[in-house]
């Protein structure tokens, strides 16, 4: 029996393949299987070579695979490109156009289904971009995929957007290829999947879950300038956000976007905005504002490749230390790092907790390869969400308070805070340094008061932190850390070598600041070798690491900075030749 299988779907921008990815992946998932995509796109429209990846089990699975089964490829470059990739006994859609170009070698093993879907969508349907769904549904025959289920799925995304004709050119065009495929294809050669109940379980980014996230946590502004792979965020929120009274709003810039944001919430709102790339150095000058004038606020960056414009749609971590470190001057800050679409839904709703009870920017830091791509969720408990808004006074504390000091000096660094037009709450806000009252005072005990009171925050913030997660065998010597989207591969490589005999643990670290430097300092002295394995080229979470706990030593780094993210056998091949 089939338990996991990995699909590429492969042509060039333009030609669906993002649609058919899509569709076969909500396919998969009501058929009951685990899901996961991975987009390998180009920066562009149309014309540059692109694929989509769907991995489907019956077990719970967190990354892409390590090879492909099935290829429908829509080009001779899909063909080539992707053919090694393919599995000994992988099977390939597509015309026969360039397979004369292909290595005899990459041939022998593996089975190719050719039939004219260029030609066939030209005929029947007068366009080419029906040749996806002529491919989809010869995919379908040769797995035994519910079609009624299919049309449902395209039903829903079309229906609405195009109207009924292009759903009914779809669904004819998806039956028209099952058909072809069963005239052409034996049942020998076909490979039925198991159809499991599909309960309780949601298919969605981690952007979406972000955006769920915020609107649970009780998010009702946002502010944000378009920029990938981040966009999914605000185009998510600006559907559902006017009904629970809230607002999105596009700004011109990323410095407006969380200038508005600020705005919002010391006005009262739980506010939040998202970038990535050259959007976070746009917004470091508000970023000290909300440290110099402690309003809450939450920030999510999807992290996509470097430097300057980069690669938009690729994915890595090179931003980590921006964030611990960036803007000017000292000011506290939280970062959280979520490693699955079930983190990035908690965590976010929780960072506007932490974002008012410390006072703070809470940033939510993540990676294309989890904002952008599909995963299975187990259905989100919305009865755990709780609202937290720390030192927030209403109207009947203020009225006992004849001097309110918004900037109190505490034990703590937490002061209360009030809103706008309360009475007894007038204070200044402003980016200079200030008294308790918030009028700005240039006093060097002025200064070293206020800022020892806002560095305080941060002690207590450690207590109240999300914690380590540790997966694998925890009497196991040999040590991997990571976070983030490097989760699922690490988990599926500590498979691959406890079967080669090594046995591993993993410390999942979802605060990175403030740095859980006793869990981490815990967990180094209990193995011999650690793994550090992070999609940047300097290792920034190695440094971060190596910073914060002494002595740090037998430091080793897993690192990959390509276009791609981490497969499983990358990573187990590197901690082999490391032991």
């Amino acid at each position: 029996m089939i338990k996991d299988i990995s699909i590429v779907i492969a042509g060039r921008a333009g030609d669906g393949v993002l649609f058919t990815g899509n569709i076969l992946a909500k396919l998969l998932k009501r058929h009951g299987w685990d899901i996961v995509t991975t987009r390998d796109f180009p920066s562009n429209i149309r014309g540059e070579s692109t694929n989509y990846t769907v991995r489907a089990s019956l077990e719970k699975i967190y990354g892409r695979a390590d090879q492909v089964d099935i290829l429908l490829a829509f080009d001779c470059d899909a063909i080539l490109m992707n053919m090694p990739k393919l599995a000994r006994r992988g099977i390939v859609f597509c015309d026969g156009e360039g397979l004369e170009k292909v290595q005899a070698a990459q041939l022998r093993g593996r089975t190719f289904h050719k039939f004219p879907l260029k030609r066939l969508a030209r005929e029947t349907f007068g366009k080419e971009i029906y040749k996806n769904m002529l491919a989809l549904g010869a995919l379908s025959y040769v797995l035994d995929l519910d079609l009624r289920v299919t049309e449902e799925i395209i039903t829903d995304a079309f229906l609405e957007r195009k109207g009924r004709e292009i759903v009914q050119k779809n669904v004819q065009a998806l039956a028209l290829g099952f058909e072809k495929a069963r005239e052409m294809i034996t049942e020998r050669e076909c490979h039925p999947l198991a159809k499991r109940q599909d309960r309780d379980r949601l298919v969605l980014s981690g952007d979406e879950a972000i955006a769920l996230g915020a609107l649970a946590g009780g998010c009702r502004f946002f502010a944000a300038y378009p920029i990938c792979p981040a966009s999914e965020i605000w185009q998510w929120l600006v559907k559902y956000i006017h009904e629970f009274d809230g607002l999105v709003v596009q700004t011109e810039d990323e410095l407006a976007a969380l200038n508005m944001a600020l705005g919002a919430s010391y006005a009262g709102a739980r506010a939040m905005t998202s970038t990535s790339g050259p959007g976070a150095s746009l917004m470091m000058e508000a970023f000290s504002l909300s440290g110099m004038a402690e309003i809450p606020v939450v920030v999510v960056h999807v992290q996509r490749l470097g430097p300057s414009t980069g690669i938009p749609t690729k994915s890595e971590q090179g931003d980590l230390t921006q964030w611990i470190y960036g803007s000017h001057g000292d000011f506290p800050r939280i970062i959280l790092s979520p490693g699955t679409i079930e983190e990035c839904f908690e965590f976010t709703a929780e960072a506007f907790n932490l974002a008012e009870k410390y006072q703070c920017a809470v940033i939510i830091l993540t990676e294309q390869d989890m904002g952008q791509n599909l995963r299975t969720a187990r259905k989100f408990d919305l009865a755990r969400i709780r609202i937290d808004r720390g030192k927030l006074l209403n109207q009947e504390a203020l009225l006992g308070i004849q001097n309110f000091k918004r900037y109190e000096d505490t034990r703590d660094g937490i002061s209360p805070r009030a809103i706008p037009s309360l009475k007894n709450g007038i204070h200044m806000v402003e980016g200079n340094e200030h008294d308790e009252r918030g009028y700005r005072d240039e006093n060097p005990g002025t200064r070293v008061r206020m800022m020892e009171k806002r560095m305080r925050k941060l002690k207590a913030a450690s207590k109240d932190s999300l914690p380590p997660k540790l997966w694998g065998d925890k009497n196991a010597l040999c040590g991997i850390i990571g976070c983030g989207s490097t989760l699922g591969p690490i988990l599926e490589a500590e498979k691959r070598l406890e079967a080669a005999g090594v046995k591993t643990k993993f410390l999942q670290l979802t605060t990175l600041w403030p740095f859980p430097a006793k869990e981490v300092s815990r967990f180094i002295n209990s193995c011999r070798n650690i793994f550090i394995v992070e999609n940047n080229y300097s290792g920034q979470l190695s440094s971060l690491v190596k910073s914060q706990v002494s002595p740090c030593l037998n430091l080793q780094g897993v690192r990959k900075y390509s276009t791609l993210p981490f497969q499983p056998q990358e990573i187990a091949s590197q901690i082999k030749k490391g032991l």
